[in-house]
């Protein structure tokens, strides 16, 4: 079954929106939320030039042992709206 990985940070308003389009489309998800502080940030540098997608949020879909990097919030919601 498909999940999703969202990663984030808590003050980009447009990682709460990929969020809540998950959770109001009932999609299993997991959340990966990065802080502010100087380590979190620098990890999440690391994370964003280790996936080549240079803004959060960096939505994941996960089917078994196929992972794809769908994008940010755009890409999120209109993959999802062609899968209606």
């Amino acid at each position: 079954m498909e999940k999703y990985i969202v990663i984030s940070k808590p003050t980009c308003p447009f990682c709460v929106k990929a969020i809540e389009l998950l959770t109001e489309k009932g999609l299993d998800k997991e959340v990966i939320s990065f802080g502010e502080s100087d380590e979190e940030q620098s990890r999440l540098s690391l994370m964003k030039g280790s996936l080549g997608h240079p803004t959060v949020p960096i939505v994941i879909s996960v089917d078994g042992a196929k992972a794809e990097i769908i994008g940010g919030y755009t890409d999120l919601a209109e993959r999802l709206a062609l899968d209606e």
